[in-house]
């Protein structure tokens, strides 16, 4: 009976030191804070700026460039490159990000896709030489490849990682969720690590898709494995909304760069019941727009069922996109939060 307190209170010691154990190898995670930036002319307003300070962001993902087809040409060719009308902040380095199209990969030979890879390699070099930027050591590819071109792809991956600019440096490639989920179809591309895009993972041409955008019960679809991906994962996490334009049943496309007014600002369904000009666009009586939004709640609750399922002691956590408009849809507490969800 004297041993009775004395063994519960040893008890009680290990119980506590068990859970400060396991408390601290969660919080052990690093977590590197970066935002994209999509914009094809970088200038950092001063909110913007402000944001990056405020939450120790010191690394930008950057679209230098998209590369799409040339029919003319019969190849491979360059598109909205990025023109750098302000230096970066300094203590901010760049990752360039490259968004390559469909069309190259269906229409290029193994030389062509050899070729584009050294353009590309040396046109990264010369936007980053000409604007003195201060880069990271990773490249990253942006593609959404299907079963259909993952040869040519995996080729081009090959091929661009023997250039001189992107030998030594980590290469990166995007994952969409489709791509996480059914991995033995579309493959593995060939690379240091991924970028998964924890977005765009409902059918927006669907009338009866509530938000394309993010959706905690549909990103639990495809998540459900993610520990048997053969690949180091980064996170991008959204912080955008669009509003997709409907005649009827019919997907007509994304309505952008669109400001409803007070009126319909925040409606989930914007119905016209007559024809009606708004902000510039011309609706027709019985078109309709849904407006899809990242919620807050949502971005955190995703966020968190990730964290508990990436095994990862260090992780780079990126909000898409910064931009003005984005970021005042959220307090700066929110901005934190989707990061501390992935610590």
């Amino acid at each position: 009976m004297r041993n009775g307190p004395l063994f519960f209170q040893r008890c009680t010691i290990f119980f506590f030191l068990f859970l400060l154990c396991s408390c601290k190898e969660r919080e052990e995670r690093k977590v590197q804070r970066s935002f994209y930036y999509w914009k094809t002319a970088f200038h950092l307003s001063p909110g913007e700026h402000e944001t990056l300070n405020r939450l120790s962001v010191h690394r930008l993902y950057v679209k230098f460039f998209d590369v799409e087809w040339n029919g003319e040409r019969n190849a491979p060719q360059p598109a909205a490159k990025s023109i750098f009308q302000q230096k970066p902040p300094a203590g901010i380095t760049i990752t360039p990000v490259v968004f390559i199209t469909q069309e190259p990969l269906q229409k290029s030979s193994p030389a062509q896709l050899d070729t584009m890879a050294a353009n590309i390699a040396r046109l990264l070099q010369s936007l980053a030489t000409s604007n003195q930027l201060a880069l990271s050591n990773e490249v990253q590819i942006d593609c959404d490849w299907t079963a259909a071109t993952k040869e040519n792809y995996f080729h081009f991956l090959q091929a661009i990682q023997k250039q001189p600019f992107v030998q030594n440096k980590v290469l990166s490639a995007t994952i969409r969720l489709h791509q996480l989920k059914f991995h033995s179809q579309t493959g593995v591309p060939p690379v240091q690590k991924g970028l998964l895009m924890c977005y765009n993972m409902g059918n927006l041409r669907y009338p009866q898709t509530k938000n394309s955008i993010i959706e905690e019960s549909e990103f639990k679809k495809y998540i459900g494995h993610i520990e048997n991906y053969p690949l180091a994962l980064d996170v991008a996490l959204p912080i955008f909304d669009w509003y997709i334009l409907f005649d009827g049943n019919n997907y007509k496309g994304l309505v952008r760069d669109f400001s409803p007014g007070r009126t319909w600002a925040k409606k989930d369904r914007i119905e016209f019941a007559s024809d009606t000009l708004i902000s510039g666009y011309a609706f027709r009586k019985g078109q309709w727009l849904r407006h899809e939004r990242s919620d807050a709640e949502t971005i955190r609750n995703c966020a968190a069922l990730l964290g508990k399922k990436i095994k990862a002691n260090e992780l780079t956590v990126i909000l898409y996109h910064l931009d003005e408009d984005n970021l005042t849809n959220y307090t700066l507490h929110e901005l934190e939060s989707f990061y501390n969800r992935l610590r």
